[in-house]
């Protein structure tokens, strides 16, 4: 009689099934890494967002922003993000706090969230024509040299 070789059929059987667990497990794991990276896209994309609406915000030409809230939509890589303002004042008169909050859409889960703070401008004097430009009207006629040290003409 001659010696077989090979596998025998319960051999292979476990060997399949060792290879699908195993498959199971590397597909899981590929799964989860493919939404993280979702996630993080997401969440990148939705703070430039975030950045932008209070760069805008802050460098707007209203001087004082009021108390209360904005909402509005900002288009960033071919998405349509959902961000809400909200302006309160602080222990400090002259001092606005932002909360900004960016969403992937209007119900989403909140994706970004950044906190800023808006001076209050100061009170602009009336100007004069004459007063070179950076100077300040009370000191038009004075040197910037102390008396003993002005240059010699």
């Amino acid at each position: 009689m001659r010696s077989q070789t090979g596998f025998t059929l319960l051999e292979v059987l476990v060997a399949l099934a060792v290879l699908a667990i195993a498959m199971g497990a590397i597909i899981g794991a590929a799964t989860q890494s493919i939404n993280t990276v979702a996630t993080l896209r997401d969440q990148t994309f939705a703070s430039w967002v975030a950045l932008n609406q209070i760069n805008g915000l802050l460098l707007e030409s209203k001087p004082w922003p009021a108390e209360g809230s904005r909402t509005g939509n900002a288009e960033l890589a071919n998405r349509t993000w959902r961000w809400e303002a909200r302006f309160s004042k602080t222990d400090d008169p002259d001092l606005r706090r932002l909360d900004l909050t960016v969403r992937a859409s209007e119900n989403g889960a909140e994706l970004s969230k950044l906190v800023a703070f808006k001076g209050k401008p100061p009170e602009k004097a009336p100007t004069d024509p004459t007063t070179p430009a950076g100077q300040s009207p009370a000191s038009k006629d004075k040197s910037p040299f102390p008396k003993s040290r002005q240059p010699s003409p």
